[in-house]
C-alpha cells in the first residue's frame, strides 16, 4: 500500500536522481528549460511537499510551507544577484517565477493526490 509519505519521499528521491542527467552538460531537448529552470521548479516542488510531513503545527498550513520554500529560494537568488553564491551561481529574475511554479504544484498535487493516499499507521 502506498502511503502519503511513501509517494513524498519518492518525489523527494526521484528530485535529487534527476540532477545527475539534467546538470550543466546536459545536451538534450529544450537544454535552455531544463538546465535553466526545471531544477528551480522541481526542488520547490519536492521541498514544499517534504515539509508536509514535518509535524509542526504552523506547517500544517499549506500556506507557511509556500512562503518558507519560496522565501528560502528568493533569498537564495538575491544572494546571487549581491555576488554571494549559495545554492546557484547565476542570477536570473524568471527563477522567482520557477520557484512559484514548484511551490504551486506542489500545493496542486497534495490537494488532488497525497491527501486521497492513506497516511499510514506511524503517522
Amino acid at each position: 500500500m502506498v502511503t502519503q509519505k511513501h509517494l513524498i519521499v519518492g518525489i523527494a528521491v526521484l528530485v535529487a536522481l534527476l540532477h545527475f542527467p539534467i546538470g550543466s552538460g546536459y545536451a538534450g531537448p529544450w537544454r535552455p528549460f531544463v538546465t535553466g529552470y526545471l531544477i528551480d521548479i522541481l526542488l520547490p516542488f519536492a521541498m514544499y511537499l517534504l515539509l508536509g510531513t514535518v509535524r509542526v503545527e504552523a506547517l500544517r498550513h499549506w500556506w507557511v510551507r509556500a512562503w518558507i520554500v519560496f522565501a528560502v529560494g528568493a533569498t537564495s537568488e538575491m544572494l546571487q544577484y549581491f555576488g554571494l553564491p549559495i545554492f546557484g551561481q547565476t542570477f536570473d529574475p524568471l527563477d522567482f517565477a520557477a520557484f512559484a511554479v514548484g511551490v504551486l504544484a506542489g500545493h496542486v498535487v497534495e490537494e488532488l493526490i497525497v491527501f486521497r493516499l492513506p497516511v499510514g499507521r506511524h503517522d
